[in-house]
């Protein structure tokens, strides 16, 4: 195993260590009624992770969102779900899905990789807060700014292993954080979702 192997197997088990309060899920560690029991979900997606960070490490450019969500939650990968997984196998060989329906799909992800997918190893995918956050009733919410700061040894961790790579922060959480604690230069694209989408496209392809 070389250095750059050794370090991504340690951020990921940093990933399926790190708790940060109530009404968060760790893609890495934790499990719900929804992922397929008759598997080890968690360690689907780590491995999934693994494979795909490795798979980046001559990446140009780091895209940064937010944090994850539903996509993320089945996949481990950022900004990916089970229906882009599906929908580029010769890109996703040899990964797992880890749902009990294996195709859930979200609007983000199927934009991100629509406009990625002829160079998508240009680009390594990466959230500022990695856990998947929630409201009590399940619903989607940002992440807090402490819930930011408690994940920032981690994000620094992720910029370390890949800090050759121009940012590019998709949305403003993305980018406060950057400018905020000072972790990097980046560029600026409006996140796709919420009317964003067409925003999106031109400017990542200005980029």
């Amino acid at each position: 195993m070389n250095n750059f192997e050794k370090k991504i197997d340690t951020l990921v088990d940093k990933l399926a260590g790190f708790k940060s309060g109530e009404y968060v899920f760790n893609p890495w560690a934790d499990t719900d009624e929804t992922d397929n029991p008759s598997i080890d979900a968690p360690f689907v997606r780590r491995e999934n992770l693994k494979k795909y960070l490795l798979e980046h490490k001559k990446a140009k450019y780091i895209l940064l969102a937010e944090s994850p969500s539903y996509g993320c939650h089945y996949t481990g990968i950022a900004m990916t779900s089970e229906e882009v997984m599906q929908k580029y196998p010769d890109i996703f060989n040899g990964y797992k899905t880890s749902s009990l329906y294996g195709n859930i799909k979200e609007k983000t992800a199927s934009i991100v990789w629509d406009v990625i997918k002829d160079r998508e190893k240009d680009f390594v995918l990466w959230n500022t807060f990695v856990l998947q956050t929630y409201k009590n009733n399940f619903s989607p919410r940002k992440p807090t700014a402490k819930e930011v700061e408690s994940g920032l040894e981690i994000l620094k961790d992720f910029l370390e292993i890949f800090q050759d790579k121009e940012i590019i922060s998709v949305g403003k959480t993305a980018q406060n954080t950057i400018l905020k604690y000072n972790v990097g230069k980046d560029k600026y694209v409006r996140h796709p979702s919420c009317g964003g989408e067409n925003i999106f496209r031109t400017q990542m392809k200005d980029i």
